[in-house]
């Protein structure tokens, strides 16, 4: 059986994805977070208080995902919510210790993602990106 070039790096592509969530997960145990509760930590440090809309449309997970893992993180007083105009929509914000959570996780993300980069040239990244900003587009258009 032989495989053409795009399904082999669909294939390639959703196999290091995988693994390189999984070896994600391995560095943010170690705050007992995971990939997908980091995902809302980062979207909240970057973009500021927010809807679960907002967050959802961000990540392109389905709402009631973003949900779970919101009272996963309430729970645990990373994040708060915060009053709305909106009574239907839910804002949410890091607290202090979300915001603490923040700075301590993002450097070892940081040097995490930095050595699965190290062989990997500033010339090739922007083809990379210049690649995935492609198929992102034709993905929303589709």
């Amino acid at each position: 059986m032989s495989i053409s070039g795009h399904q082999y790096f669909f294939h390639q592509y959703l196999q290091t994805a995988r693994l390189f969530t999984k070896r994600l997960n391995d560095q943010l145990a170690k705050h007992d977070l995971f990939h997908s509760q980091w995902a809302i930590i980062y979207y909240l440090k970057h973009y500021g208080p927010s809807t679960l809309v907002d967050i959802s449309n961000y990540l392109n997970v389905e709402k009631p995902t973003i949900t779970r893992t919101v009272t996963r993180l309430q729970e645990r007083d990373i994040i708060e919510q915060i009053p709305s105009d909106n009574k239907r929509e839910k804002r949410i914000q890091l607290t202090e210790a979300g915001r603490e959570i923040y700075n301590t996780c993002i450097h070892h993300v940081s040097e995490f993602e930095e050595k699965v980069m190290s062989s990997v040239s500033e010339d090739e990244l922007k083809i990379m990106m210049k690649i995935f900003g492609k198929m992102e587009h034709q993905l929303q258009h589709e």
